[in-house]
């Protein structure tokens, strides 16, 4: 019996998916993990971004409104939360019953128990039937992926739904997938995709000249990790070769047991590449895992963890695979270099390229990173990529999403700080991020910093919060050293956070001096107290904070937001209530006295003109007034 081939897994680091998982995900809201307590509805994090994101969704859909049903159905049948879910509340969202009662009126969530489980049931059973022509059409997509021997690639999958949707005579549940698709889209940057790229284009250059396949799906893929997880569920894809690039070993506290682990179930880590800072004792760790024949190549790029290199020594990860793999070799081409190029203008912020900057706009917009990568890999051949973003109909998204992203950075003025060390020179800003309404793009990590760069000419490093488990810091301006920001978010974060010198990350709330009880997750009532907070570590780092200052902007005005609603509904109610006068005579005040005689006849409904003189209200009149 021939043996299973490896499929090589190249990692690219945050979360995204395909259309086919995102599929697999439309089966998965028919058990929804979560548990009731105290008004609340508690799910794991991880499955909870979709269900969050189809929730808010303000698209008028009868399929997103289907799902919909499936999520609060299986939230109304939830147990109660054991008491180690229920003390580890903090660590799982929580979906509050009262605000889905107010979103969903006509979805009647129930208070009692009996009532709440037959009205889920109820809920979950019109779901069910309104989605199953689409679930049919998944159901077969799904059986032929299974059998196909073509390549899955998301042009592919994408022109079978057209296919199989027009054969089940429903609207193509295209949008409904790129929709559910997008939703799960989150972190990375082009560094990773290209990585990606890198080893795929060199893969598949040797696949050509030894005359053999390399599809998506059969031959390879994309699987994503975020910071701080565990690569332990890819055991699931063995037999499989794990590649790993633009992976900074500090977020990966757990990387040597976690690739032990997987290469005793059949998946092998084969390369590592990075270029971010390292320490000596995770340098060391990682070379064992060489000596023991459990990873074959390891090439840490970057500084030692609290040095810097000169500019000329700066290389992103993929120019790493680039020059260690592809270049100077068969595989080396115009399109390889052209994005070495711009990856490297986008990781370091500097000689920007057109292709680097769409190409980094769409990934922060949250378009889909496996269909991104299969583009850029398409494009190697004939140096296109442009071409074949505008054919996909992407080139043009930033310019559309401009708009709506400038109006969201403006919130960036809301919740805004300035920390200015002793020296009196160096100054940091300090914002929460900010969220986009519902429907609107995303605002990329990037045009924060584009915003704060621009608007904060007195600043020369940003450090930019998503509440207190996630910290973005920037240098500003490129030549000041005041702070290496590689080696000062492990102390403001924990010991696993880090960076570069110039641009680092770190979870504020994983330090042991974070005070989770004053600060709890932080939001716009405690970021003052988180300012100070941060000025104290600083401090304590040997960068004495001589003032915290609030430069925050209160927002907008519902007027001057733009935001209209309210008064289009005053002047609409306006004209309509003067037409009504106009038109019907019926509404008019003289008929209006006269008629209330029918309902109050004991009030006088003369005029002052009518009424004849000395005609006064009696006494008895009064009394049955009152």
């Amino acid at each position: 019996m021939a043996a299973a081939p490896r499929m090589k897994l190249l990692i690219i680091h945050g979360w995204g998916g395909s259309y086919l998982e995102a599929a697999a995900r439309v089966t998965d809201l028919l058990k929804v993990d979560a548990y009731w307590h105290e008004g609340l509805y508690l799910v794991p994090r991880r499955g909870s971004s979709l269900q969050r994101h189809i929730l808010n969704e303000p698209a008028d859909d009868r399929y997103i409104t289907a799902l919909r049903k499936l999520i609060i159905g299986c939230f109304m049948q939830a147990p109660p939360a054991p008491p180690d879910i229920a003390a580890d509340a903090d660590n799982y969202s929580r979906f509050s019953e009262d605000r889905l009662r107010r979103d969903f009126p006509s979805f009647g969530i129930t208070v009692g128990p009996d009532t709440r489980w037959r009205r889920a049931a109820q809920l979950k059973a019109e779901a069910e039937k309104e989605l199953e022509p689409v679930l049919a059409v998944l159901r077969e997509l799904q059986d032929e992926a299974a059998q196909t021997e073509d390549a899955r690639t998301e042009a592919w999958v994408r022109e079978k739904l057209e296919a199989l949707s027009k054969q089940a005579g429903i609207d193509s549940v295209v949008p409904l997938l790129e929709n559910l698709r997008e939703m799960h889209e989150t972190g990375g940057d082009l560094d990773t995709v290209a990585s990606a790229v890198m080893y795929a284009h060199h893969f598949q250059g040797e696949a050509k000249r030894a005359d053999k396949p390399f599809r998506y799906g059969h031959e390879y893929r994309f699987v994503f990790l975020n910071y701080h997880e565990s690569m332990e569920d890819f055991a699931s894809l063995a037999p499989a070769d794990l590649y790993i690039a633009d992976l900074p070993i500090g977020a990966f506290p757990e990387m040597e047991a976690n690739i032990e682990y997987l290469h005793e179930r059949d998946v092998h880590a084969i390369r590592f590449e990075d270029h971010h800072p390292w320490t000596r004792d995770r340098q060391q760790a990682m070379q064992k895992l060489i000596d023991d024949g459990k990873l074959q190549f390891l090439d840490l790029g970057g500084p030692e963890q609290g040095t810097e290199q000169a500019d000329e020594e700066l290389r992103s990860a993929a120019e790493m695979i680039y020059e260690n793999l592809i270049e100077n070799s068969e595989d080396d081409c115009e399109a390889a270099r052209r994005l070495r190029v711009a990856t490297h203008g986008e990781d370091f912020v500097r000689d920007r390229t057109d292709l680097g900057i769409l190409l980094t706009d769409l990934i922060k917009g949250g378009v889909c990173k496996v269909e991104l990568g299969q583009i850029l890999l398409d494009a190697m051949a004939e140096d296109n990529a442009m071409e074949l973003l505008e054919k996909r109909g992407w080139a043009g998204l930033p310019a559309a999403w401009k708009e709506d992203i400038d109006e969201t950075a403006e919130k960036l003025r809301e919740n805004a700080y300035e920390l200015t060390l002793a020296d009196g020179k160096t100054c940091i800003v300090s914002a929460l991020a900010a969220h986009a309404d519902p429907g609107k793009p995303k605002l990329p990590t990037g045009k924060a910093i584009e915003f704060f760069a621009a608007n904060f000419p007195e600043a020369q490093y940003v450090f930019y919060s998503w509440g207190s488990s996630l910290m973005v810091a920037r240098r500003l301006d490129q030549a000041d050293t005041t702070l290496n920001l590689g080696s000062l978010m492990p102390a403001i974060g924990g010991p696993s956070d880090g960076g570069h010198a110039g641009a680092a990350v770190c979870r504020p709330e994983a330090n042991p001096h974070y005070p989770k009880r004053l600060l709890g997750r932080v939001r716009a009532s405690s970021f003052g107290h988180y300012n100070r907070y941060l000025a104290a570590r600083l401090t304590a780092e040997g960068h004495e904070v001589a003032s915290v200052k609030n430069v925050s902007v209160a927002p907008p005005s519902l007027w001057n937001r733009g935001n209209k609603r309210l008064l289009i509904i005053l002047s609409a109610a306006l004209v309509l209530g003067l037409g009504m006068v106009l038109l019907f005579p019926s509404y008019r005040p003289d008929y209006v006295r006269t008629s209330n005689a029918d309902f109050f006849p004991h009030i006088d409904t003369e005029t002052d003109a009518d009424a004849a003189p000395g005609d006064d209200l009696r006494v008895d009149d009064l009394e049955r007034m009152l």
